[in-house]
């Protein structure tokens, strides 16, 4: 029987070579070039939408961003108390085989990911700075494993948290996105902002937001798809010749010249030329 492994390289053999124009699908950036506009979050409970009463606790500001980008494809995988050691292990058994395959095959196929957790670590009693290093074992991981499958990666955003307003956690939460915030960088982006959200609009439990809760985090997140991760993705797949495949694809996926806008010299840029290169 074929691994994972095996079977999704196999599916990936069978994309078609045909030119398709890469920067935008469904009004969001193709960061990997193969046609659909793929964003998934991993978390807890706040990314499963618990507090969410207007969507039975299910809908959160994932269901939100889906509703703003009709065509584009948002998956959440969100457990309800998970801490950044069970996200870890669930990401390996699933690119293993022993764990959710949908995972794997989600992850590997994904333009953007988005990492909110780790505000249940506080009950571990470590300090905050154990989290953060989880948090970036989490980006290489997904890198690492995608990569081996496809050559490439997701761009990967871990996020800064909606602070908590329940005992020692807050303050604990506070800290740990201190730690993010200063942790941002080229190689460990992590500068979606909801920790802005005001915990006014929190529920009952101060942990979880309410309906309109979730709405401000949609409205944070969304302006981020509309305008920072685009910078990122501007950074990372350059298009010097501007004829609409990012150079990362031209030599390896569509044979064509990243410098050289209609390679085969037929009047129609690579992007958007069924034949590019003659």
């Amino acid at each position: 029987m074929r691994t994972l492994l095996t079977l999704l390289s196999s599916l990936l053999a069978t994309l078609p070579t045909i030119a398709s124009a890469c920067p935008t699908v469904a009004g969001l950036p193709d960061f990997n070039c193969d046609g659909t506009a793929s964003i998934v979050v991993l978390g807890d409970s706040l990314v499963s939408g618990i507090g969410d009463t207007k969507n039975n606790n299910k809908g959160g500001y994932v269901l939100r961003c889906q509703q703003a980008f009709p065509d584009a494809k948002f998956s959440k995988f969100g457990v309800p108390g998970l801490q950044t050691l069970d996200l870890i292990l669930r990401i390996q058994r699933a690119f293993d085989g022993t764990g959710d395959a949908s995972l794997a095959s989600t992850l590997t196929n994904a333009d953007l990911v988005v990492v909110d957790i780790g505000r249940n670590d506080r009950w571990l009693f470590g300090p905050p700075s154990n989290t953060l290093r989880n948090l970036k074992r989490v980006q290489s991981l997904i890198k690492k494993r995608t990569s081996t499958i496809t050559g490439d990666s997701p761009l990967i955003v871990t996020a800064v948290l909606m602070f908590p307003n329940r005992g020692s956690q807050g303050p604990w939460v506070k800290e740990l996105d201190s730690l993010i915030d200063k942790a941002n960088s080229e190689s460990f982006i992590a500068d979606l902002r909801f920790d802005t959200v005001s915990k006014r609009l929190l529920s009952g439990d101060q942990i979880h937001p309410t309906s309109k809760g979730y709405d401000a985090m949609a409205k944070v997140f969304i302006k981020y798809l509309k305008t920072t991760y685009l910078t990122h993705v501007a950074a990372k797949r350059l298009d010097q010749d501007n004829d609409g495949l990012y150079d990362d694809f031209e030599n390896s996926r569509y044979g064509t010249d990243p410098t050289n806008p209609d390679t085969d010299g037929d009047g129609v840029k690579d992007g958007q030329d069924p034949t590019p290169h003659g």
